[in-house]
């Protein structure tokens, strides 16, 4: 018995069915590689160091089709940054990467930028702003930290018995943490709220510098315009319009307050 189609910015469907033993159960097909080789090898290995995921339950190699656990309970935007889900994150951003398994390879292209900017078509002023947190980027992409690489609220949940768990790991791959942390603030954010997330994160995780990482956590939000918006328009989704019109109304302002952080 199959269900509707749960998948928002990915290309696989995600569906809600009943196995034979009348358990709802999530069904992922045909999952990408990252995400595949993620579930079939790093989960486990993870799962040992306190990072929560889905359990796997089947595989079917030949159609990249996943079974994994279903994740009864949402964890809204308002409660996603709490200390649990920025200590599980620490936990993954200090576990070492290992070279055999598969990543999501992140970048910020000029190209990419010039896509999202056609697409856009923001104001003269907003569009040159936008370029110098491209030109700023790399900070985000040459540090060798695990990433989830996609932390929205959307993608964790609780077990019936409370613990939370984290799913979704198309985006399995390395980078700076600001890049998993950034996706926890509402909208664009504020540089107080990028200040205090990295505050309290470093605290958790026993970091120095949080002025740093609030930067970057600024540079990450930015980009993640580009990434929006590109895939969005790409895989023809119908959020599209949607997203499209917020950030025209949104970015301007956002830009002209935070681009003094660079």
């Amino acid at each position: 018995m199959s269900g509707s189609d749960l998948s928002k910015m990915g290309t696989a469907k995600v569906a809600l069915v009943v196995n034979g033993c009348n358990h709802q159960v999530i069904e992922k097909c045909p999952v990408g590689e990252v995400e595949y080789a993620f579930y079939r090898y790093a989960a486990t290995e993870l799962k040992q160091a306190g990072i929560t995921t889905p359990k796997l339950l089947s595989v079917d190699a030949t159609l990249h089709k996943l079974r994994m656990e279903y994740i009864p309970l949402q964890v809204d935007q308002t409660s996603v940054a709490n200390d649990d889900a920025l200590t599980m994150l620490g936990r993954l951003h200090r576990y070492p990467p290992n070279s055999e398994w598969l990543y999501h390879a992140h970048l910020w292209s000029a190209s990419a930028l010039e896509n999202s900017l056609t697409l856009l078509a923001l104001p003269d002023k907003s569009a040159q702003q936008l370029r110098r947190f491209q030109q700023c980027s790399d900070v985000l992409f040459g540090c060798q930290r695990l990433i989830s690489g996609d932390s929205n609220a959307g993608n964790w949940g609780r077990r019936e018995n409370g613990d939370l768990v984290l799913f979704d790991w198309e985006r399995f791959g390395t980078g700076s943490p600001a890049i998993d942390l950034a996706p926890l603030i509402k909208g664009m954010g504020t540089k107080q709220a990028y200040t205090e997330l990295a505050e309290r994160y470093c605290q958790l995780s026993n970091i120095p510098n949080f002025y740093a990482l609030a930067r970057e956590i600024a540079i990450a939000k930015a980009w993640i315009v580009t990434e929006v918006i590109t895939l969005l328009n790409e895989r023809q989704k119908p959020a599209f319009s949607l997203y499209l019109n917020w950030y025209k109304k949104h970015l301007p302002d956002w830009l002209d307050n935070v681009v003094e952080m660079l």
